[in-house]
């Protein structure tokens, strides 16, 4: 059977996990972007890094994304959250405290024993240079609408 999760199950999903994916779009929708990132879930916010490339450039051009994570714990049982909301990005205190979450967040996942999806190596190293080099950028998708479904049999 599937069903709604509620608002609160929808950000509490969104909040375990550490991987997902982002999508963007050019204005006219005529090319469409998807890819997998390394994120945190706070205060209605997906948090993330990248370095500027097709994303960041299309993301600047048109803030309007769509994020998505899905858990599977066995066949047949699952959960997913879809964000839709507006890129950011971020500068200044909330750049150091998004890079605080983020490094916090691989440090934790690290030490897990299922994997973690990295978009590069060296995630973290890559992290402690953006403090001081171009080219890595902090953002953040506002929660402007979110969605949650899970399937599950008794």
């Amino acid at each position: 059977m599937i069903l709604e999760l509620s608002d609160a199950d929808t950000e509490a999903l969104l909040s375990s996990l550490a991987y997902g994916h982002l999508a963007c779009a050019k204005k006219d929708a005529s090319v469409l972007y998807l890819v997998p990132v390394t994120y945190v879930y706070f205060e209605r916010a997906v948090y993330g890094f990248s370095f500027v490339g097709r994303k960041v450039e299309m993301l600047r051009r048109h803030p309007e994304a769509c994020f998505q994570v899905e858990e599977f714990t066995e066949p047949g049982i699952w959960k997913s959250a879809i964000v839709w909301g507006a890129y950011e990005e971020l500068a200044g205190e909330e750049r150091q405290r998004a890079f605080k979450m983020l490094l916090k967040r691989l440090w934790e996942e690290g030490e897990r024993d299922q994997p973690l999806f990295m978009p590069f190596r060296n995630s973290a190293r890559t992290l402690q240079q953006a403090r001081d080099e171009d080219g890595i950028v902090l953002y953040k998708i506002k929660v402007r609408e979110l969605s949650g479904r899970m399937e599950q049999y008794e």
